[in-house]
């Protein structure tokens, strides 16, 4: 019978200069094999960077079993047994058996041959499989207790240090009085330096209008600071570190992730991965949770701070207003910008320039038209619209007291002023608690699904079922404390006396002399994003028909977040009451 090789390799760590020695060896040993035994056709498997003990995914494995159950493969031939499986032997030996059933036959080329029919041979095989598993547990088993004693001696675990930061090793003295290097955070001066002239550069122009065109950036925008830090040559962290990744440049993304890392601020923090759609972490960071004390949920202070912690909540609180249509204050349109304007189409209208106010317009973004969508311009007059939003909040505030439903919607823009005006750290707070009794809920759901799962059987399962479930609740309930305090401490209250003055009632809220008229474009847009959660703008009734704005616009006002899905819609008859 034709011999069909099939040469796997695997390494479980990629070397960093991407040598991978380990592999290359395995298969070249491996092919040589191959053509002694005469083999009419060899095909090569290999996974990089992935273990056989803890049962994560391993395409060329799982591809070399596809094509044994399909007789591509015959003979399989590895470096060691433990090359090709590392698991438990209750979980690898049907995998194997099943291999042998098939016809397969299984060369170690340091161990031996394994095929079917040969009770020997399955015995020694299940002999290397356990001493595969056993190395791998023992090694795992030291290396968790390794990291175990470096963390409480207050060592750094988290792999590549943050930017900002180079690791440096330190002795320590474990109680047992016994000798272990550790790896502790100090700061990286030059990136130090990088990271406070980042803040310097984005403070001084976060609240500078600019008009965008021609070419130009905001300077205080990640993308400008992104630009301007690659043509001075600064070294991203990247370009410091090693050979694989001296051709990176200066990006957004990146620096957003900087700049968002609480280390910065000083603050001891653990970074949350993205997980894929199966549940498995990945290596991308996705966010950081601020660690606490236990009892009183203030934050961990673990380093000196790059910037101070009152910047850093200044900062995050900018951050956040970053994204599509808002962050940056663009000319002078009141209504683009915020992520709140779109078309009825469903795309962002934005400003369109004009030589004088009056001709201002927003208009539709949508290159193209799909069916059942508007054909050509969706425009409605940047002034007139503008007048129509300030208006309808104008009147939903003077009829407050008379209707339940709009007292609700003024509660909602009373807690949005509050963390409007909120000092950054305060803000801070309470987005990091909220992300802690997230987090803490999420842990104890992924907790009970293991419990329903038969994970705690036993007594000690049990045991530790329980505690963990106690810590979890624990978090979450010093979180809805602290979140309380927070909550209590805070007095919202609208400033209704700064827009609409004691005995303005018969005047014209928007004309001459009023606050609106005399607001900044920055100011009206606080006012309109405390009330207006959508404004949707359709398509006038046909060319060269004008239809009036109230007409044209659906507004859905601010609902508690409980009641997010509902939309406010004030009827046709108010509105025309309103502009009356």
């Amino acid at each position: 019978m034709d011999i069909h090789a099939g040469v796997y390799g695997r390494q479980s760590v990629g070397r960093a200069n991407k040598s991978e020695v380990s592999t290359v060896t395995q298969r070249e040993a491996g092919v040589a094999e191959a053509k002694r035994r005469g083999a009419v056709s060899i095909t090569e498997y290999e996974d990089l960077g992935i273990s056989a003990f803890t049962g994560d995914d391993r395409p060329d494995f799982d591809r070399l079993l596809k094509d044994c159950h399909e007789g591509r493969i015959n003979l399989i031939l590895v470096y060691y047994i433990s090359r090709l499986s590392r698991m438990d032997p209750l979980d690898a030996i049907p995998i194997v058996t099943e291999l042998l059933n098939l016809g397969v036959t299984i060369v170690s080329l340091t161990e031996g041959e394994f095929r079917k029919g040969n009770l020997m041979d399955l015995i020694h095989l299940i002999l290397r499989l356990d001493a595969a598993h056993s190395e791998s547990k023992n090694k795992s088993d030291a290396v968790r207790g390794a990291k175990k004693t470096a963390a409480a001696l207050g060592g750094y675990l988290g792999g590549k240090p943050p930017y900002g930061f180079r690791m440096v090793p330190v002795t320590r003295t474990t109680s047992e009085g016994k000798p272990i290097v550790i790896q502790l955070l100090e700061h990286e001066p030059e990136e130090v330096a990088v990271v406070k002239d980042v803040w310097k550069t984005i403070k001084a122009h976060k609240d500078m209008p600019y008009r965008p065109g021609g070419g130009r950036r905001h300077p205080g925008s990640l993308t400008g600071i992104c630009a301007q830090m690659t043509v001075d040559g600064v070294p991203t962290k990247g370009q410091t570190v090693g050979k694989e990744t001296k051709d990176s440049v200066w990006d957004p993304k990146t620096l957003m992730r900087i700049l968002r890392d609480p280390r910065i601020a000083g603050y001891a923090a653990t970074p949350i991965y993205r997980r894929r759609e199966d549940g498995k972490l990945t290596s991308q960071i996705e966010s950081y949770r601020i660690d606490r004390d236990a009892e009183t949920m203030q934050p961990v202070v673990a380093y000196p701070p790059i910037i101070t912690p009152d910047d850093w909540h200044e900062l995050q609180k900018w951050l956040d207003g970053r994204g599509q249509g808002k962050g940056l204050s663009r000319g002078h349109a009141v209504l683009s910008a915020m992520d709140l304007l779109f078309c009825e189409c469903g795309a962002v209208k934005t400003s369109h320039r004009a030589t004088t106010p009056n001709k201002g317009a927003y208009r539709c973004r949508r290159r193209k038209a799909l069916p059942g969508q508007h054909e050509g311009e969706c425009t409605i007059s940047m002034k007139a619209l503008d007048t129509h939003v300030a208006r309808r909040i104008f009147a939903l505030i003077q009829t407050a007291e008379d209707d339940p439903e709009t007292a609700v919607i003024l509660a909602e823009a009373a807690r949005r002023y509050t963390a409007q005006s909120e000092q950054p750290e305060i803000a801070g707070e309470r987005r990091s608690l909220i992300t802690e009794r997230a987090d803490a809920k999420q842990a104890l759901e992924e907790l009970y699904d293991r419990e329903e799962a038969g994970d705690y059987d036993d007594p000690v399962g049990r045991r530790r079922f329980r505690e963990r479930r106690e810590r979890l609740l624990g978090r979450m309930e010093r979180a809805e404390a602290r979140l309380a305090e927070l909550e209590e401490a805070s007095t919202p209250s609208l400033p209704i006396h700064l827009w609409l003055p004691v005995g303005a009632g018969d005047v014209d809220p928007v004309s001459e002399g009023s606050w609106w008229a005399s607001a900044t474009t920055q100011e009206r847009r606080d006012f309109v994003k405390l009330f207006v959660r959508r404004i949707t703008v359709s398509k006038a009734a046909g060319a060269g028909k004008s239809t009036p704005v109230e007409r044209r616009t659906r507004i859905e006002f601010v609902r508690p977040a409980q009641e997010a899905g509902e939309v406010e819609e004030l009827g046709e008859a108010a509105t025309e009451g309103a502009a009356a």
